[in-house]
């Protein structure tokens, strides 16, 4: 019958006597009669809605007095969740031992109660079988022991919510439970209160956390879409040790996932994504395996460890997130390995006041920040890393002076972690793993080490700095200004066994605020100076060749020993010492490149400034043999083989690394088998 034949309002009155079933044969007539179906919401739908017994108000217990944006699907969503209880479910063929786990159509219902047929619960638990209902009268159950969930069951509280209260400790052993309208307190016996198993559930808009895990709960959080909570998306406290793995959990009003409080946990092939504060967030001697996750889109920093939070970071991908990919300041102390951290709007990896960890071999690129910023009163290890293409520095060093208060800005958020003194008591458990040290190299300075640094958008690596710092065996290539700028160094700075090539502009440049020792380090091809010295310091056994400008530029009151390096410029002098330099100049030996400069120009009058048992190669001809970097070879020497591989080597490995982490995040879980095979 054509809806054209009567009034609609009349449609509406004749429709609203049909039961649910009707509806939805009446939905797939056609269109016409479809739309006709869904504007019965708030008349027929919020009846159905309303009137089912076994159905709470949508916004239950918060706001019961507001509307829900569609009662259709608010009472669809009900039914459905409990048709999962009442129908047979699909069979799972791709999955061996869903078998199991298949429910029955005929279930029964088990009271328990004074005048019932049961008085306990566990009791009650010992008769029912697959997919029962056991419905508690209103009291208090209170149980002396663990009660064990072997069979999938549904535990209903009868009355108002607090009429039912359970002082048990369960422990689920079976796929699936339905707990509704009890209220859980601990017993006696023990903290834990369950040990649940969460799988595909929508988890959103809650209050506070959309889960919240403490007192050494365990358990299984796969799988689920948590998203649009008012605190984190999951927050793991007080010992607790889960595992969340293939979730998303995303546009959170905080962090994805917290983790402070000796919590612990696997957080495993997750994507998050789009929380206002940092995607997860570990303080307060948290320490997690973090590993294999997708962090993305986030309005702060894509992981921040602070307040003595731990953590091993292991092979994620932490991308175009607002504030640092990684943020440690604190006291932080993570173990950072193998991610990709690309493509944000600050910095890769910030190393704020007090932040430790290692950072090794990840691949920081992209940013529009530095690669890594690190604060002088910090304690990092950066090693075996590829940092590349990012807008400013490769790796940056300032001191807490600088003016620099966007980086300071506390990235991980403001949530109120001081619950139950857990913010005040984690001194007292500080160390207590003693195997997060065992795989580290104990450090008493800063250390950047065998690093790949190149094609950053300014100076490979710039130091401002009160502390002293190592910069140990990198290769710092193709910057877009110098290879190395130390413009303050009140404590030593030491440069050693680096590569420091093809720079936009000199290799090295210090200034008059620095002391820096430079010790075996090749510096070469670059397009100014190979080194521009002001400060204070020693420059020794380093090749310097092949540079635009000067091999080596002493300039205004610098205090340089210059011995025993091989300097040579093809277009400007060997050695320059301007205004009142002073120092001692010996033992060098200077070639003479084509521009038949003088090799070495010494202006500076300063009494103190000697030159001495230098030995000059002047170019005479064509027919010349050329010279040679030979005995010993061309700088830099990596001793041994106690680096591992070559910086190239390890630029590789990274590179690969990087591409099969971001293979893996576009997997997923796979439904080839179940999720508990997988673990398996």
């Amino acid at each position: 019958m054509e809806i054209s034949g009567l009034p609609v309002e009349l449609w509406r009155l004749i429709l609203s006597y049909l039961r649910l079933p009707d509806l939805g044969r009446c939905s797939l007539v056609c269109r016409a009669w479809y739309e006709l179906i869904l504007s019965l919401d708030n008349t027929r739908w919020r009846q159905l809605c309303l009137g089912c017994i076994e159905c709470r108000h949508p916004n239950w217990p918060n706001q019961p007095d507001v509307e829900p944006q569609s009662w259709r699907e608010a009472f669809k969503q009900h039914y459905v969740a409990s048709k999962t209880w009442t129908k047979n479910a699909q069979d799972f063929e791709s999955s061996n031992c869903f078998y199991l786990f298949r429910r029955k159509k005929d279930r029964h219902v088990l009271r328990v109660g004074q005048g019932c047929e049961f008085d306990t619960l566990r009791a009650a638990l010992a008769s029912a079988g697959v997919y029962d209902r056991i419905v508690l009268l209103p009291g208090v159950y209170e149980e002396q022991s663990e009660i064990i969930l072997k069979v999938p069951v549904e535990i209903v509280g009868q009355g108002k919510l607090g009429d039912v209260a359970l002082l048990v400790s369960i422990d689920q052993h079976c796929p699936t439970t339905r707990l509704c309208n009890v209220v859980f307190m601990p017993a006696w016996f023990t903290p834990v209160v369950y040990k649940i198993i969460m799988l595909k559930n929508d988890i959103h808009h809650c209050k506070a956390s959309g889960i919240f895990l403490r007192l050494a709960a365990g358990g299984l959080i796969a799988d689920n879409n948590i998203h649009s909570n008012c605190e984190a998306g999951v927050d793991i406290r007080k010992g607790a040790n889960p595992l969340i793995l293939c979730n998303k959990i995303h546009s959170g009003l905080r962090s994805g996932i917290v983790v402070l409080g000796n919590g612990k946990g696997i957080i495993r092939s997750n994507q998050i994504y789009g929380n206002k504060e940092a995607g997860i967030y570990i303080l307060y001697n948290g320490n997690p395996v973090v590993s294999g996750n997708h962090i993305f889109q986030g309005l702060a920093a894509g992981i921040a460890v602070n307040e003595n939070g731990r953590g091993q970071i292991i092979e994620n991908v932490i991308r175009e997130n607002q504030w640092g990919g990684a943020d440690i300041r604190r006291g932080g102390d993570p173990v950072l390995r193998s991610n990709l951290i690309c493509c944000g709007y600050s910095d890769g990896v910030v190393v704020g006041e007090r932040g430790k960890g290692l950072i090794e071999g990840n691949t920081i690129y992209g940013n529009k920040g530095c690669g890594v910023w690190i604060m002088s009163s910090s304690l990092p290890h950066v090693t075996n890393n590829r940092i590349g293409h990012n807008s400013i520095y490769g790796v940056a060093v300032f001191c807490r002076k600088d003016d620099a208060n966007d980086y300071l800005a506390n990235q991980g958020g403001n949530e109120n972690f001081n619950d139950e003194g857990e913010a005040a008591s984690w001194e007292n458990d500080l160390d207590s793993e003693d195997e997060h040290f065992t795989s580290r190299r104990p450090i008493s300075v800063a250390l950047v080490e065998s690093n790949s640094i190149n094609h950053n958008g300014a100076a490979g690596l710039y130091v401002k700095s009160s502390e002293a710092l190592n910069i140990i065996a990198n290769a710092i290539h193709a910057n877009h200004d110098s290879g190395v700028a130390v413009l303050q160094s009140s404590q030593l700075t030491r440069i050693a066994n680096n590569s420091i090539s093809c720079n936009s502009l000199g290799g090295v440049l210090i200034e008059s605020e620095a002391r820096v020792e430079l010790r075996g380090n090749g510096i070469y091809d670059n397009s100014s100076h190979g080194i521009t010295s002001k400060g204070d310091g020693v420059i020794v056994e380093n090749d310097i060749v092949g540079n635009r400008g000067c091999g080596l530029q002493l300039l205004q009151t610098a205090d340089m020993k210059v011995t025993k390096n091989r300097i040579q410029s093809f277009w400007d002098y060997g050695i320059v010492m301007l205004d009142q330099t002073k120092g001692l100049v010996q033992e060098n030996l200077i070639f003479q490149g084509r521009s038949k400069k003088t090799i070495l120009q010494q202006v500076s009058n300063a009494e103190d400034c000697i030159v001495q048992n230098n030995k000059l190669l002047i170019f005479k001809s064509k027919s010349d043999v050329a010279w040679t970097l030979e005995n010993p070879p061309a700088r830099p020497h990596i001793e041994g083989s106690t680096r591992g591989t070559s910086t190239a080597t390890n630029s590789q490995k990274v590179t690969t690394m990087s591409t099969r982490i971001a293979a893996r995040m576009d997997g997923g879980c796979r439904n080839n088998g179940s999720i508990f095979c997988t673990i398996l």
